[in-house]
């Protein structure tokens, strides 16, 4: 027969993602109070980026200013920073709207480091409703496109085919 302690750290269908300790912190910056949706897209995100993405060192940060939380870690051990802000797909954002998102995020990131950036991405998830999470990157201003790849093509030289010639038949 199990202890009640057992009982009460049982995780059940039911409620594995409310009892999860970071939807719980999630939850704990008040921002999500109407927004139940918007709080488990936050966790989606974040579960993608940890399980499916295998992202390192990633953490959860409030961003006070718009009343949402975001997600920093890094793709890989030796890359630089990045940062996530997740949103559900049903959110119509306007430009100005974005751009908004990416000061306030950018300022809250900078607060919190106290270090400069030349040029910030933010990167922003949205979830649907069944967990599919797709990820949109969004820069401050102007971006210079990548340089094109340096290896030459070869020409291709058309291949002459052998056919065979059909002699009409004489009747």
């Amino acid at each position: 027969m199990a202890s009640q302690v057992e009982n009460r750290f049982k995780v059940r269908r039911e409620n594995w993602l409310e009892d999860h300790p970071k939807f719980k912190e999630i939850q704990a910056y008040g921002y999500y109070d109407g927004r139940g949706s918007l709080a488990r897209a936050v966790m989606a995100v974040y579960l993608d980026l940890c399980e499916s993405k295998h992202w390192f060192g990633v953490r959860l940060h409030p961003c006070e200013s718009i009343k949402i939380a975001y997600i920093t870690g890094k793709r890989t051990k030796k890359s630089t920073m990045e940062v996530v802000v997740p949103l559900t797909v049903d959110a119509a954002l306007t430009t100005e709207e974005i751009q908004n998102i990416l000061q306030e995020v950018t300022h809250c990131e900078l607060e919190s480091k106290d270090e400069g950036c030349e040029t910030f991405k933010v990167t922003i998830g949205f979830c649907e409703a069944d967990s599919t999470v797709v990820y949109y990157d969004f820069f401050q201003g102007l971006v210079p496109p990548d340089p094109p790849d340096e290896e030459i093509e070869e020409e291709v030289k058309p291949k002459w085919k052998r056919t065979r010639h059909m002699k009409a038949k004489s009747s």
